[in-house]
């Protein structure tokens, strides 16, 4: 998985991104009124001309911790995109 900066820092705070199997992820943790943080993963795709396009966007469970939560919305993210590729094959077949 490459990890690369996806958003500019100077104006807006950075997404840490990875790509994984052809897609774009991130994650990141919203916090909650009561102690914790909901998971929350996106899925991208690279469209024509350079463009990004969001093609999913996943909501997970609460967890005390804000890395916790962010790795669970990375996780999240490489479920979908595996389920993606699996139904793809079964396709084919």
């Amino acid at each position: 998985m490459k990890q690369c900066s996806f958003l500019n820092g100077s104006y807006i705070p950075a997404l840490t991104v990875y790509e994984y199997r052809g897609y774009i992820i991130s994650a990141w943790a919203r916090p909650e009124f009561t102690n914790g943080s909901t998971s929350v993963g996106i899925v991208y795709e690279r469209g024509q001309f350079g463009s990004i396009i969001q093609v999913k966007r996943i909501e997970g469970r609460s967890f005390e911790s804000k890395e916790e939560a962010e790795r669970h919305g990375l996780e999240l993210c490489k479920e979908w995109i595996d389920e993606q590729k699996s139904r793809s094959t079964l396709k084919r077949m």
